[in-house]
C-alpha cells in the first residue's frame, strides 16, 4: 500500500509531462539567376532552448529549469520573440552551416511563434534562415548539443527531398549536396529506423503506457502475442493510409481517443480473467487510431521520394522495435521473476493498471479541453 501511495503521488510528474520532440530542419537550395542560395527552416521548441532544457530528458518537467520553461509557455508570441532576440547572438553562434568545412554566412529572416494554446503541450516555433552564394557540394548542417536532436531534410530546386539524416545530440551532418538523389538505401533505412524507435523510446510516453497496458493483461506469451499482433497489424495499416492521405482524421480527435484507449485497456486488465475474442478486436481498433498518430509524425518529418516505401517501412519497423524493447524491459524486469506468484495480479497488475488508467483519463480530459 505504501508503494502504491508513493506511485500515485508521483502521477502528477508524469501526467503533466511536456514531451521533448526532435527539431526539424529543412534545407532548401534556391537558384537566383547565376547564383545559388539556400533557405533553412527550423521547426523547434523555442521555450526549451531559451530555458536551457537538457535534451537528455524525455520531457521538460524532468529538468531543473522546468519552472522557467513553464513561464515562457505562458508568454505571448511577441514577448517571447523579444526574449529570443536578446539571445540571437548566442543562437547564431550555435548554428553550424559549412561548405568544404568553412563557415557560411547566414541571416535569420523571420521567427514565427504559435499563439498561446494548451500550455501543457509544447507550441511550435519556426525560424527562417537564409544564405547567399553557395555551391552545390560538400555542405554540412548542425547545431549545439544543448539544442537536442535534429532531423535534417535537404530539398533541391524543385523541393524534392534529396537527403535526410537524423542528427543525434552533439553531432553535425555528413556532407550533402544537391545531387544526393542516390543516397544509399541503407542510410535511409537506418535514419528512419532511428526516428521510429525514438518516437517510442523515450519520446512516446502515451504509446509506452499503451504497450505496458497490453503487457499487464497477462505475462503469458500467447495472450501477449495475440494483442501485440493485432496492435501491430492495425497501426501498420493506418500508418500507410495516413501518410498517403487516404484517411485523414484531425489530431484533435485522434489524440484524445489515444489517451482514452490507454485508460480503457488498463481498466480492462483489472476485470478480465482471460483473453476473449473481444480483447484483440478492441486492441485492433485502438491500434488503427495509434497508427494515425504515427502517420501524423512521419508526415511532419517527411519521407524520401526516392526511397518512399523503404523509409516508411523502416519507420514502422523502428516503432515495432521500440515496442518490443518496452515489452522486454517489462518481462525481464518483473514478469520473468514474479509471474507465478499468487500475488502477481493483485499487487502488481492491478495497481499499475489503476495508475495507467488514471493517467490516460487525465490526458483524455486535457486533450479535449
Amino acid at each position: 500500500m505504501i508503494r502504491l501511495l508513493f506511485i500515485l503521488l508521483f502521477i502528477p510528474a508524469v501526467a503533466f509531462s511536456h514531451e521533448l520532440k526532435p527539431s526539424i530542419a529543412n534545407f532548401k537550395f534556391v537558384k537566383k539567376t547565376d547564383t545559388i542560395s539556400f533557405k533553412l527552416k527550423i521547426q523547434l521548441n523555442l521555450e526549451a532552448i531559451l530555458a536551457n532544457i537538457d535534451p537528455s530528458h524525455s520531457d521538460t518537467d524532468q529538468s531543473k529549469n522546468s519552472n522557467y520553461y513553464n513561464q515562457l509557455r505562458k508568454l505571448k508570441p511577441d514577448i517571447l520573440r523579444n526574449k529570443f532576440k536578446k539571445n540571437l547572438y548566442d543562437f547564431k553562434n550555435n548554428i553550424f552551416i559549412t561548405q568544404a568545412d568553412q563557415n557560411l554566412n547566414f541571416n535569420i529572416d523571420k521567427v514565427d511563434i504559435d499563439e498561446i494554446g494548451n500550455i501543457e503541450v509544447s507550441r511550435e516555433t519556426i525560424i527562417y534562415i537564409s544564405g547567399q552564394n553557395i555551391n552545390k557540394e560538400k555542405l554540412k548542417v548542425g547545431w549545439n548539443e544543448n539544442y537536442g536532436p535534429l532531423i535534417l531534410r535537404v530539398l533541391d530546386f524543385n523541393e524534392e527531398i534529396v537527403y535526410t539524416e537524423y542528427l543525434k545530440t552533439n553531432s553535425i551532418s555528413k556532407y550533402f549536396s544537391i545531387n544526393n538523389k542516390k543516397q544509399s538505401l541503407s542510410s535511409e533505412i537506418y535514419n528512419y529506423l532511428i526516428v521510429g524507435f525514438t518516437h517510442i523510446v523515450p519520446k512516446g510516453l502515451d504509446h509506452i503506457l499503451f504497450v505496458i497496458g497490453l503487457f499487464l493483461f497477462s505475462p503469458k506469451f500467447k495472450p501477449l502475442l495475440i494483442q501485440v499482433s493485432a496492435f501491430t497489424l492495425a497501426h501498420t495499416i493506418t500508418i500507410f493510409l495516413g501518410v498517403l492521405n487516404i484517411i485523414k482524421i484531425p489530431t484533435t480527435i485522434v489524440e484524445p481517443i489515444i489517451a482514452l484507449s490507454i485508460s480503457y485497456i488498463a481498466i480492462e486488465n483489472i476485470f478480465l480473467k482471460q483473453i476473449s475474442i473481444w480483447r484483440p478486436i478492441i486492441v485492433f481498433i485502438f491500434g488503427l487510431l495509434h497508427g494515425l498518430g504515427f502517420a501524423g509524425v512521419i508526415s511532419e518529418i517527411g519521407l524520401s521520394k526516392s526511397n518512399f516505401v523503404a523509409s516508411l517501412v523502416s519507420f514502422n519497423v523502428g516503432v515495432e522495435l521500440g515496442q518490443l524493447f518496452i515489452i522486454a524491459i517489462c518481462y525481464f524486469g518483473a514478469a520473468y521473476w514474479f509471474k507465478n506468484r499468487a500475488w502477481y495480479k493483485k499487487f502488481f497488475t492491478n495497481p499499475l493498471s489503476i495508475i495507467i488508467s488514471i493517467i490516460g483519463l487525465y490526458w483524455f480530459i486535457e486533450r479535449i479541453i
